[in-house]
């Protein structure tokens, strides 16, 4: 699927997903990105938020390139990060980036906590859902 049908599955995209990792594995042209979902509606109860987000594997195949912006902001900030995400360049800082094939897409991760950006060219992706930690108390 593409990134664009991947963000509209979800209740809220990936805006407000937790960054939790990202790995890239050049010699299989690929890459992972670990999140934490926002699937809670506009229904959830303020005092279910939490239980809202879900743990997913963002997995992107016939990587192309992957270009990660220098963190803005200062280096001692740790814990998640808060991200949002789109398609195609971020209008508000383009950068040049080397040509796409036809059958790619080109998506973008904004982290805010480091105010910068994860620009990713991939021939597909996928979303595998991960067990939570409330899952692993209830076996």
């Amino acid at each position: 699927m593409t990134f664009d049908e991947l963000c509209r599955s979800l209740p809220n995209g990936l805006h407000d997903a937790e960054l939790v990792g990202l790995h890239v594995d050049y010699s299989s042209r690929g890459a992972t990105i670990d999140v934490n979902v926002d699937v809670g509606s506009s229904e959830t109860p303020a005092d279910q938020l939490e239980e809202a987000y879900r743990p997913a594997r963002l997995v992107f195949s016939g990587l192309q390139f992957i270009v990660i912006d220098p963190p803005a902001v200062d280096e001692g900030y740790q814990g998640l990060s808060m991200i949002d995400a789109g398609i195609g360049q971020p209008w508000t800082v383009p950068c040049k980036l080397p040509p796409l094939p036809a059958d790619c897409f080109l998506c973008w991760l904004f982290v805010v906590e480091r105010n910068s950006f994860i620009r990713i060219a991939a021939q597909s992706v996928a979303i595998e859902w991960r067990p939570s930690a409330s899952d692993a108390m209830t076996e």
